[in-house]
């Protein structure tokens, strides 16, 4: 890890993003191992149907090969070996890359959480998020490990079954140990969109278009979701919304917990813009990809929101953060407003797709 970080100025608190690396697809969410190997989700949208490979590993621009393997990385055979499709994966201290597959739950395949260890390039497990924790229009596309516990915390963005609807959205605990899994949190205001609040890139409003044609802005809750580095907390936010929440990780673990009781413990920890991803360093710094901006923001743990890095060509819709073992803070740029299904039916994305990287301004830990 490096020993210098990012530091104050004049002007307020200032990164410079260098580009990374450079992808002809959209790649979604990044993970870094600790030997330093970048692997990035495929999105699984807006293609019409699934990008080829689910998961790939970055090996030099325009190049990448099968993450970690060409059948692990394609759809799911009679053996069940594949992903669906997915957003959300993480490479956790250890070198092992866990994939969350958003699964088919339409046609009766269940989201599933596929870890495997990069020191021995073997398959550790496999855990099936039971039906108990989903719902029909449950859309698992992020998540959180937490090392303490052995456990993840799933961001089901759970949207609604009609544009601009809310919809379900809910965390999931799932304990890796023994497999128990319990759905959270789904009726509390942290999760939920806000009223008033919009998503607005390049001057228009990102929109989808409902059943009878007509377009209507897009309304999400729960998406971004991070552990600190110290795995007490939890902090997570929706897009369309201008607030970060914390919860402790042991309470959304804890079953003796009632959902009032539960609801009673979470945080509002301060103010943001409309985001994607979020993650988090050891000062507290949470950092924010800020699509209304065009750029990369920080909530305080003051709670006070300021922006760190803009760029109105590059960052049009960061998406997805990753901490690597050089003390940089990775993340992708998904251009997701200029795609079809936010874009009233028109491709206007430029390629390639890119990765960008910064020194964090506080150290930070692989694995979030």
């Amino acid at each position: 890890m490096s020993d210098s970080y990012a530091s104050l100025t004049d002007g307020g608190i200032e990164v410079d993003p260098e580009r990374y690396a450079r992808f002809d697809t959209r790649a979604g969410n990044p993970a870094m191992t600790p030997d330093g190997r970048l692997i990035v989700s495929n999105h699984p949208f807006p293609y019409g149907e699934n990008p080829e490979y689910r998961v790939v590993e970055y090996v030099d621009d325009d190049t990448v090969r099968p993450f970690p393997n060409e059948a692990w990385s394609t759809p799911p055979g009679d053996d069940g070996v594949g992903i669906h499709s997915l957003i959300g994966l993480r490479a956790d201290p250890d070198g092992i890359v866990r994939i969350l597959d958003i699964g088919d739950i339409e046609n009766g395949h269940l989201p599933k959480l596929v870890s495997w260890d990069t020191n021995v390039d073997r398959l550790r497990a496999v855990h099936h998020v039971p039906a108990h924790a989903t719902t029909d229009l449950s859309f698992m596309q992020d998540f959180a490990y937490d090392a303490v516990r052995n456990a993840v915390y799933i961001a089901d963005l759970g949207p609604g079954d009609e544009p601009g609807e809310a919809g379900k959205p809910a965390l999931v605990a799932l304990d890796l140990d023994t497999g128990r899994t319990r759905r959270v949190i789904e009726d509390h205001p942290s999760v939920l969109p806000e009223e008033g609040v919009r998503s607005v890139i390049e001057g228009d409003p990102v929109v989808e278009e409902t059943d009878d044609g007509e377009f209507v802005p897009v309304k999400r809750g729960l998406d971004g979701i991070t552990i600190d580095p110290a795995f007490e907390w939890v902090y997570f936010c929706g897009i369309t919304t201008e607030s970060v929440y914390r919860v402790r990780a042991a309470n959304l673990l804890d079953e003796s917990l009632t959902d009032a009781e539960l609801d009673a413990r979470i945080e509002r920890y301060g103010d943001k813009e409309v985001c994607d991803g979020i993650t988090v360093d050891t000062a507290g710094n949470v950092y924010i990809t800020d699509m209304t901006n065009n750029a990369i923001g920080v909530t305080r743990p003051s709670g006070e929101y300021e922006i760190i890095a803009r760029d109105d060509e590059k960052f049009l819709w960061p998406d997805g953060f990753c901490c690597g073992p050089d003390g940089h803070i990775y993340f992708t740029v998904t251009q997701l407003h200029r795609a079809p299904p936010y874009n009233r039916g028109i491709e206007d994305s430029y390629h390639p797709f890119e990765l960008f990287r910064f020194e964090s301004l506080a150290p930070v830990t692989v694995g979030r």
